[in-house]
């Protein structure tokens, strides 16, 4: 097994509002909850100067903000052949490898996330992105995998 874990540099304060609102109504939540979230983006923001709009990012320290990030990359799995779980900014992509296609179909998944990631405007921090393999075997060929045009070792 191997698994990648990957780290989403500024993850809060990039989410674009118009997009995760867009999200929210393309998840059948009721429009009456979208207009109070809007609301609550358009209140809750972080104190700047005067005539400058905020718009993305959400309050640090709020409970709702790791919820709406949750909808944020919520579909991010789409397209993956791969498991990946998700927990607030944090994201775990991992498979069983058992032979070298294995090896090329999480690699091709990881691709994607990276897509996602450029699709929605979030940064993938690859020097904080780790691998990991489980495994039994004595390895003596480390697997090399890339995220964006950073190389991950493992």
């Amino acid at each position: 097994m191997t698994a990648f874990i990957i780290d989403f540099s500024k993850s809060f304060t990039l989410v674009p509002h118009d997009r995760l609102l867009t999200k929210l109504v393309a998840s059948g939540v009721d429009s009456r909850a979208v207009i109070w979230v809007r609301k609550f983006l358009l209140v809750c923001t972080p104190k700047v100067r005067v005539g400058v709009k905020v718009i993305s990012g959400m309050l640090q320290g709020s409970v709702l903000g790791p919820l709406l990030f949750l909808v944020y990359v919520n579909d991010i799995w789409w397209n993956i052949d791969s498991c990946i779980r998700l927990f607030a900014d944090d994201c775990i992509i991992y498979r069983k490898i058992t032979n070298k296609n294995d090896i090329e179909k999480l690699q091709k998944d990881l691709g994607t996330v990276g897509e996602w990631a450029v699709d929605n405007r979030m940064q993938i921090n690859p020097n904080k992105s780790k691998a990991i393999r489980f495994t039994r075997a004595q390895v003596k060929n480390p697997l090399v995998h890339s995220l964006g045009d950073q190389k991950i070792w493992k």
